[in-house]
């Protein structure tokens, strides 16, 4: 009995493993970066990151006023294929004394991660601009 539950195991394992690998398809790269851009009528941003391997993009929003002193926001991803709808997730304040404030979340897709932070970058005109970068690997247990 216990052999058939380890091939058992061993299968759905193989199973998660390459849908994983079919979700994240066209990553190349281990972190993709782009700037959040404001939608001018609602208080969301949203970035584009095209991926190497099939020219495929990816479209990262973010609801909320980054702007505000918010120490929470929500994201999503879209454009991954093979999900029925995009991946959400809650970004959470990351910060200490010496660096200015920032929001990461992470997304676990059995054995793929996506780890999304947001980054603030002020420019000349005083504006804070975020850059999003999005990372993606493999737990090792895999």
């Amino acid at each position: 009995m216990t052999q058939a539950n380890d091939l058992n195991k061993s299968k759905f394992k193989k199973l998660k493993l390459e849908a994983a690998n079919l979700i994240l398809a066209g990553f190349r790269r281990p972190a993709y970066a782009g700037v959040l851009q404001r939608h001018t009528k609602q208080s969301t941003y949203a970035c584009d990151l095209l991926l190497d391997a099939i020219g495929r993009k990816i479209q990262v929003k973010v609801a909320g006023g980054l702007s505000e002193n918010r120490m929470c926001c929500c994201a999503a991803v879209h454009g991954l294929p093979y999900l029925i709808s995009p991946l959400t997730l809650d970004l959470i304040e990351e910060s200490s004394a010496s660096c200015p404030r920032y929001l990461v979340g992470e997304i676990a897709l059995n054995p793929a991660r996506l780890r999304l932070t947001l980054l603030p970058f002020l420019g000349k005109s005083d504006d804070q601009t975020w850059v999003c970068v999005l990372e993606h690997w493999m737990d090792e247990a895999c």
